[in-house]
């Protein structure tokens, strides 16, 4: 997915491989602004999806 967004991503990725996890915004997906914002469904969305992300690699560990 395209995105500007880097954070610290754009440091660490020179030591560790990275992912971003994004979540779907309300209001046209408008970004640092005060009318950002997303449901309660879509942010449980987010943390199903990254808790699944945990246990694949805790798995891939063992």
């Amino acid at each position: 997915m395209p995105s500007g967004a880097g954070h610290d991503a754009m440091k660490l990725h020179e030591i560790m491989p990275q992912a971003m996890l994004f979540v779907r915004g309300m209001n046209a997906g408008i970004s640092h602004n005060p009318l950002e914002a997303s449901t309660s469904d879509d942010m449980q969305l987010s943390v199903d999806a990254f808790t699944h992300l945990l246990h694949q690699l805790a798995q891939e560990q063992q």
